[in-house]
């Protein structure tokens, strides 16, 4: 489909500014346009760190090459970095945000971040980057 209202081809920031190499597969927040990791469970994030890189040429100059998808606007599943902290996905579980840029399982009964949902035929365990879709940040208060 093409329309001269795209601004561009995808949904994918490319950030050359901040070292996110630790950081793939994780949720971030962007502060004055710079990207850092989600340090909230319940503070909406914005984007999910698809790949991350430092480059540093023989000039010696350090630089970054990141790429940071949009949650709602991915329009294929992405990887995704489960919490050590949570336990095992299965196919179709909703994850949430944890306060690390992680994401664990939905877990009635608390203030939570919904994020997404498992597609990951084989599940995860703690601490895997497994496949999910992303959907726009909800609450959920119950």
């Amino acid at each position: 489909m093409s329309s001269t209202l795209y601004a561009k081809g995808n949904p994918i920031y490319q950030d050359t500014t901040t070292d996110l190499s630790a950081a793939i597969g994780k949720l971030v927040t962007f502060a004055a346009g710079v990207p850092a990791v989600s340090a909230s469970a319940t503070v909406p994030a914005v984007g999910l760190v698809m790949d991350a890189r430092t480059r540093t040429p023989v000039s010696g100059v350090t630089t970054y090459d990141n790429s940071i998808g949009f949650l709602s606007s991915m329009p294929a599943p992405v990887r995704v970095k489960l919490s050590a902290a949570s336990v095992a996905l299965v196919f179709g579980d909703q994850i949430m945000q944890a306060a690390d840029g992680t994401v664990t399982k939905n877990i009635t009964g608390q203030n939570r971040v919904i994020v997404g949902v498992c597609s990951d035929k084989n599940g995860a365990q703690p601490g895997d980057l497994f496949e999910a879709v992303m959907c726009d940040p909800s609450y959920a208060t119950f």
